[in-house]
């Protein structure tokens, strides 16, 4: 019965992201407040907009995202997502120029407070 009102609301958030995303493709434990998506391909031009780098994004998948939802705590536990295996294919942009540009590491896995932007 709670199903029916979240998947909705999930499927708002994640459909921006994800091509061809059903309510149906969705695998919801209420209890366990975990949602499970696999075999998920990425929309590449909400990609390149968002992210607004000197690359065409050639292909994105996603093997598995997890979605934890803390339901009996969500005021005082964050809801956690979980990529597992994320591939992109990534093409230099016509006329974009790389000399001189580095990119920063945007993740390091000894620190589990970061936040992107």
């Amino acid at each position: 019965m709670l199903e029916s009102y979240v998947t909705p609301l999930l499927m708002s958030y994640v459909n921006k992201y994800i091509k061809n995303l059903k309510p149906s493709d969705l695998q919801l434990s209420l209890w366990g407040g975990d949602v499970v998506l696999s075999k998920l391909d990425l929309k590449l031009d909400v990609l390149e907009q968002e992210l607004k780098l000197p690359f065409t994004f050639m292909s994105g998948h996603i093997h598995e995202l997890r979605i934890h939802v803390p339901w009996t705590k969500l005021g005082s536990e964050p809801v956690v997502i979980t990529i597992n295996t994320m591939e992109c294919i990534l093409k230099l942009r016509d006329g974009a120029q790389v000399s001189g540009l580095s990119f920063l590491p945007l993740y390091d896995r000894s620190r589990t407070d970061q936040i992107f932007s």
